[in-house]
């Protein structure tokens, strides 16, 4: 008996002992239930809901255009032509052309000044079924927002639409807008399309009578000659084996004029653009493509071709060379076969010693091995001498 009572007493013991000592009561989380505990059923955070922007780039059309208009009508917008651009592109994801051309249309209506409105008026063209209609918005757009990318695609298709016009005005037009597709990138096929056919267009508005917006149409008085009303005009007036500005413009054949001639002066701005890249000259007439030249640069190494802005400041027919070497400077007489400056020679205001001339060696266009100056073959550097005039900006870019 007395042995249980003492098992009974020791147990008692040892359960005190766990109780008090062994087992540590569990701590409780201050931020909250332990994460595995949490309940299944616990609501998460709310997901933020995109705007229409958001939604709009991630595709989701349908629900871009109805986050969209809320955001417009609530006044959520700090951009509305943003706003609706970002709608009607969407309707037109959605193959709904009709509601993106109306939205288009209010764009173009509301704010007409936005660049916003350059994407309207292309997307409008692109999406009219009229040709006449397409060619008012690309022709608005090309009129309004010419340094635009949108303008620059359209170019193309508004000078294919004017190429075949019968007045000055359209074929005026057509090389304006080849011009402006010529800004924009094209592969190098439909880049030398483009500059084979401005350069046939200015066979006619260039080298005719054809009244110009880039010309004056003179009418010759009794006293008249080439020479006076090259220099009233500030042209390059020619000589006896030099044709002139006039001469070269109209295609005349002789120097004689008679009162009341019609005589056409370009008197729109030139100015030249060197890729040394490319050996290739271009030729612009109030920022409109006109023609391209193949040239020679200077040698790379020896004496590159400097860049930079440069004027036309001395214009020479059958020019010296002046050639110099250990012995001093010696001037080579034009016809000399020492003499390699060819038929013209032009120099550049701030670097007199360079320019753009001739040559004897034609074989040598197209490559670098001047000593600076720009060579080009006789013909071309002739028919630039007569059309550029004195002050003419020429860039050099690589």
């Amino acid at each position: 008996m007395k042995k249980f009572l003492l098992f009974l007493v020791l147990v008692g013991i040892a359960v005190l002992i766990y109780l008090t000592v062994w087992k540590k009561p569990e701590k409780v989380n201050p931020s909250g239930p332990l994460l595995q505990s949490a309940p299944a059923t616990q609501p998460q955070a709310p997901i933020q809901k995109t705007n229409g922007t958001d939604l709009f780039e991630q595709g989701k059309y349908k629900a871009a255009v109805k986050q969209l208009e809320s955001e417009l009508a609530n006044g959520q917008s700090e951009n509305p032509a943003r706003h609706l651009s970002l709608i009607a592109t969407s309707y037109d994801q959605l193959n709904d052309p009709r509601k993106a051309v109306a939205i288009w249309g209010q764009v173009i209506k509301r704010y007409p000044n936005d660049s916003n409105c350059a994407q309207a008026c292309y997307e409008s063209g692109r999406l009219s079924k009229d040709k006449n209609t397409k060619m008012k918005f690309f022709e608005k757009l090309a009129g309004e927002f010419p340094d635009s990318h949108w303008a620059q695609a359209v170019g193309a298709p508004l000078g294919d639409y004017y190429l075949g016009s019968r007045d000055s005005d359209g074929l005026y037009k057509s090389r304006h807008f080849y011009s402006l597709a010529l800004r924009g990138k094209l592969s190098s096929l439909e880049r030398n399309q483009i500059k084979k056919e401005v350069t046939k267009l200015n066979q006619k508005l260039i080298f005719s009578s054809l009244p110009t917006p880039d010309s004056t149409i003179y009418k010759v008085q009794p006293s008249d000659t080439i020479w006076n009303i090259s220099r009233k005009f500030k042209v390059e007036a020619g000589g006896d084996q030099v044709l002139g500005h006039i001469k070269r413009v109209n295609r005349l054949q002789t120097s004689n004029i008679y009162p009341d001639d019609k005589l056409k002066i370009i008197t729109g701005k030139f100015h030249l653009e060197l890729s040394k890249n490319n050996f290739s000259m271009a030729l612009y007439l109030d920022g409109d493509f006109i023609k391209e030249y193949p040239v020679a640069i200077g040698h790379l190494e020896d004496s590159p071709t400097p860049l930079g802005t440069y004027h036309i400041t001395g214009k020479t027919p059958f020019p010296p060379w002046t050639k110099r070497d250990a012995r001093g400077m010696e001037e080579i007489p034009y016809g000399d076969p020492r003499n390699i400056l060819g038929t013209r020679w032009m120099s550049f205001k701030e670097r007199p010693r360079l320019g753009i001339h001739g040559t004897t060696v034609p074989q040598s266009i197209g490559q670098a091995v001047t000593n600076g100056c720009l060579r080009m073959y006789n013909k071309d550097v002739e028919e630039l001498y007569d059309l550029i005039p004195n002050g003419t900006k020429v860039i050099i870019h690589d």
